[in-house]
């Protein structure tokens, strides 16, 4: 598919074959060929919705190249583990191009016709398990950038306690990945973080560890937000006991640098003695084809516990890709039978493309 104004972009397929780093999501933009330093980070502004079951997170930054000549520039951003971009733009002499997902090779070649022919152009590939490369040129001399990305995770909630993390600290990448990333990590001019949360159920509590500054609201039991700002100008001059300013000259601005080096981590609780829930999102882009949904289903704290005992199955993956791991999988099932009490009952399926029962039925543990 093409990229509206000669704006390509493509995500491949190695997240699966690579091994995971740490998340990281500092933004920056360098110039390719690693001759000169990153372009200067102005703003970094961040919005959070935390809302059925999915956390959408859209970041828009504003770089500005300070050297003397237009450029071919990287942005590389890291994308959490089992997030999906929804949406990537680049403002390019202030016009704004959206990117699509196409073919990998085809989008390197429109991308190389696209910049020879000296129009704007712009190429993403995945070049780790959760780091994306977006090249674009031309980024001009002088002027500034400005990109936006948004995409999409599951939320994290396990025995009540939610989770959600903005990560901007450097973390397990190899060695060439954190001398990049750690190259420049200062906002000159704002940081913003702006989260809601609007949950299905009661939320008796919120925390920002390590951020003193983040301002926690609540609308409602199920609403709340958390807000920070860093790196905003700095107002100087006299001021009367009041806290307004006196009459007399506009008094001096000055900018203050934030740096990108603590992780956002926010908490949230839900409220104690809940029913258990399922929770269940669909997803349909053509009415022609078959949907997919996600279920989440959530134990409560009515439940009684377990005493005549419980049913497992046990699916096993028996494809290719699991050649030499044969015997780890066995080793792993015959511990867990082994921890089983007698009432316990179990079943074992081996899948491929097709599936083989190797029990018939539920089985006693005994």
């Amino acid at each position: 598919m093409k990229i509206t104004r000669n704006f390509f972009c493509t995500f491949g397929f190695l997240a699966a074959l690579l091994p995971g780093v740490a998340a990281q999501a500092a933004g920056l933009l360098t110039p390719a060929g690693g001759s000169l330093p990153p372009l200067d980070i102005k703003t970094h502004d961040v919005e959070v919705v935390i809302e059925d079951a999915y956390a959408i997170t859209r970041v828009e930054q504003v770089f500005h190249n300070s050297h003397q000549q237009d450029l071919e520039a990287v942005y590389s951003f890291p994308i959490p583990e089992k997030a999906a971009v929804a949406e990537f733009t680049v403002w390019i002499d202030g016009r704004p191009v959206n990117g699509e997902v196409v073919e990998k090779q085809r989008a390197r070649q429109i991308y190389e016709d696209e910049k020879s022919a000296g129009r704007d152009a712009g190429l993403a590939e995945q070049d780790g398990y959760k780091t994306f490369d977006l090249h674009v040129a031309p980024v001009r001399a002088g002027q500034d950038t400005r990109i936006r990305l948004v995409y999409m995770q599951p939320a994290h909630v396990d025995t009540g306690i939610g989770r959600y993390v903005y990560p901007l600290e450097e973390g397990g990448v190899d060695e060439e990945k954190l001398a990049f990333w750690t190259a420049n990590e200062t906002v000159r001019e704002r940081f913003s973080f702006k989260l809601k949360l609007r949950s299905a159920y009661p939320v008796d509590g919120v925390r920002v560890p390590d951020q003193p500054q983040a301002l926690i609201g609540q609308t409602s039991a199920q609403e709340w937000t958390v807000e920070l700002l860093a790196g905003q100008t700095v107002r100087t001059g006299t001021e009367d006991g009041a806290g307004a300013e006196t009459e007399g000259p506009a008094p001096a601005v000055q900018p203050q640098a934030f740096s990108l080096n603590r992780d956002i981590v926010v908490y949230w609780r839900h409220t104690d003695g809940l029913p258990g829930s399922v929770d269940l999102v669909a997803y349909k882009p053509d009415a022609d084809q078959r949907g997919t949904f996600m279920l989440v289903v959530t134990p409560g704290d009515d439940l009684a516990q377990i005493q005549e005992g419980s049913d497992w199955i046990f699916v096993l993956d028996m494809s290719g890709s699991m050649q030499g791991k044969y015997a780890a999988l066995a080793e792993g099932v015959a511990k867990a039978l082994g921890a089983m009490r007698p009432q316990d009952r179990f079943r074992i399926v081996l899948f491929n493309d097709g599936t083989r029962e190797l029990t018939s039925g539920y089985v006693n543990a005994t």
